[in-house]
């Protein structure tokens, strides 16, 4: 009998699952070859579709939605994977923006489970994990309804991500700063050659404004691969200021060959810089055959869709805003989009949870430069820091907290109490709490997954052979 919808999706989280457990059974040999394994059984279907590769710290993910929303416009069948999901597991696996449908997800989850098993019982590989079936089932899912382009969306890192088997057309990198300094590296230059690691002999790659730093590391990954380099901030320019509101941006973008005008319906000075680099890399696709008219590209960028990012989830009132700010680069970021968008407000009551791992000290110093009153909250992700040991944290280095709120839907309900006319509600500090903010507000009915901690498979350390004494 084929598997249910729910059923294949307690199934799959049944899996050595890193995002959503800790890191601490993490595998010594962190590697790509039980990604390779899956590839060899499947027959290669992360070579059947022509692909775009997107790492970076901040901005890929957007990026990516960016470039599949112009391809999609052009007329091409566009898959898109990215993660982590915010209400349901399928979001993560897209064609034209469209998720996978349960019943196709579920029948994929049964078609790959053998081989998933097979590897395990294989001894030599450890077991696959959720992220390394998850990126199987895209590409094959792919392969099966013949997309023509495939946006693929580095999870973590770059050079062994899972998705780091592909052949791409084009890869990018976007912005590099500091994060998961326990797993990339303690030093922008450190976690900019994990990210560089995607960069394939040849293959040209599109690269955003860096920190000095990370850009002398990509530059010399892709001079030593004698991959093409095309600086995003050198190829493409602003024609006049970006016009904001809150909808977004009026943006005119000219490079040497075309000019771009378009309202860009996403928030902050940073979704414009991604918007370059996207178009930079929509340039180098053209330049290899595809069909890209500007006006289509315009299209694609005006009706981009990319939530939890600076999103404008109700006008109010109060006006709340989910964002999935969780490192300092992006609180910097998300206080100037709102500085910029909503220029008359009074205050800024924030509604911040986090997940363990994230320096949420660092995050929450550069989100008070808003004058904000923080609310702790925690998620339901099982990472999440627990909202009374968050509030302690803050208070440790001079954060004033004004309420501890077990559930981000207890902390929305707080928050709206205690605003005064003309104040704005933020909730931020990790995806998780964005997603369950958007969730409250909107009535989106969520996934959740009471399966995470099941037996069906042993944890990596188990499975891992280990060397003889």
């Amino acid at each position: 009998m084929p598997l249910t919808y729910r059923a294949a999706v307690d199934q799959l989280f049944s899996l050595a699952d890193f995002e959503r457990k800790s890191r601490a059974n993490q595998p010594p040999d962190w590697h790509v070859k039980r990604v390779h394994r899956l590839m060899e059984i499947l027959d290669a279907p992360h070579l059947a579709t022509p692909v775009v590769h997107v790492a970076g710290t901040k901005g890929k993910g957007s990026t990516c939605a960016m470039v599949a929303s112009a391809l999609s416009a052009a007329g091409y069948r566009t898959g898109f994977y990215s993660s982590p999901s915010l209400h349901r597991v399928t979001e993560r696996i897209q064609v034209d923006g469209r998720p996978i449908p349960e019943s196709d997800f579920a029948a994929l989850v049964d078609r790959l489970w053998p081989v998933a098993e097979r590897i395990h019982e294989a001894g030599d590989l450890g077991v696959v994990s959720v992220f390394e079936m998850l990126t199987a089932m895209a590409f094959v899912y792919y392969r099966d309804v013949k997309a023509d382009l495939a946006v693929i969306e580095v999870g973590l890192g770059g050079r062994l991500d899972a998705t780091n088997v592909v052949q791409p057309a084009v890869t990018a990198i976007t912005p590099v700063s500091l994060d998961h300094t326990s797993i990339l590296g303690d030093s922008i230059a450190l976690i900019a050659r994990e990210k560089a690691g995607i960069i394939k002999p040849g293959v040209p790659v599109v690269m955003s404004g860096q920190f000095r730093e990370a850009a002398d590391v990509v530059r010399s990954v892709a001079a030593t691969a004698q991959s093409p380099l095309t600086e995003a901030f050198e190829t493409t320019r602003l024609v006049s200021d970006p016009t904001p509101s809150t909808s977004g941006h009026d943006v005119h973008i000219a490079t040497a060959t075309d000019s771009y005008r378009f309202h860009l319906p996403l928030l902050g000075l940073h979704q414009i810089d991604n918007a370059r680099t996207a178009i930079a890399v929509l340039e180098i696709l053209r330049d290899r055959g595809f069909s890209l008219p500007v006006d289509a590209v315009c299209r694609g960028l005006s009706g981009v869709r990319w939530p939890a990012r600076v999103q404008l989830v109700t006008q109010g009132p109060p006006i709340v805003i989910a964002d999935g700010a969780h490192n300092e680069q992006s609180a910097i970021a998300l206080v100037s989009a709102i500085e910029r968008h909503f220029p008359g407000r009074r205050g800024v009551v924030l509604v911040y949870g986090v997940t363990r791992g994230h320096d949420h000290e660092s995050t929450a110093r550069a989100l008070s430069q808003l004058g904000v009153r923080f609310i702790a909250t925690q998620s339901r992700h099982p990472r999440t820091l627990d909202a009374e040991s968050l509030a302690e944290a803050l208070e440790t280095v001079r954060i004033d907290v004004q309420g501890i709120a077990a559930t981000v839907a207890d902390a929305l309900a707080l928050a709206k109490a205690c605003v005064a006319p003309g104040d704005i509600v933020v909730a931020c500090g990790s995806l998780f709490v964005a997603a369950e903010a958007i969730e409250e507000v909107t009535g989106i009915e969520p996934e959740i997954y009471p399966g995470l901690t099941g037996p069906i498979t042993q944890p990596y350390l188990a499975a891992v052979p280990q060397p003889a004494p």
